[in-house]
């Protein structure tokens, strides 16, 4: 946008694309941290393979963890998607904001999980995937954050603007 266009916008369009951005941009970090969700999952399928190869217990333990991290990536790119296509326009009212909240909360519970067990963490895996996974679900909580407010936001200029 051009200085003069954004003079001759009224105070609550500039708002509301600023909002719209901010959507696009904590959507397009949910997209990643399903990417990230893939990742993690295969670090500790792999670690408990190691640790508890040949036990009765593995097999449910596995299935249990993959499904738990196939939820966490669709749950991510359907809300990162959707966000997404609410920041630009083309998106239908979905309750992704609804989900947003369950990614929040579940970030939430993974850092003060591996906050309570990083020092196991640091034995099981090292120093580096406990205090990635920490930095990497403290983003996403924050990310998630965003995506919630701005989305609100968003609802909240629009339905003041009467464009909702």
């Amino acid at each position: 946008m051009t200085k003069e266009e954004l003079t001759i916008q009224s105070p609550e369009d500039v708002r509301l694309q600023k909002y719209k951005s901010s959507l696009i941009a904590s959507g397009g970090a949910m997209v990643l941290f399903s990417l990230w969700t893939v990742l993690r999952s295969i670090v500790e399928i792999n670690a408990e393979l190691s640790t508890r190869a040949g036990s009765e217990a593995l097999k449910p333990l596995l299935a249990g963890m993959v499904t738990m991290g196939i939820v966490d990536l669709v749950l991510k790119l359907y809300v990162g998607l959707s966000a997404r296509k609410e920041g630009i326009g083309r998106g239908k009212k979905r309750p992704y904001r609804v989900l947003g909240i369950i990614i929040a909360v579940l970030s939430i519970i993974w850092v003060v999980y591996m906050l309570i067990l990083f020092p196991a963490a640091l034995k099981l895996y090292g120093l580096i995937y406990p205090t990635v996974t920490l930095a990497v679900e403290a983003t996403v909580l924050y990310a998630a954050l965003d995506l919630v407010v701005s989305a609100t936001k968003v609802k909240q200029l629009e339905k003041e603007m009467g464009r909702a």
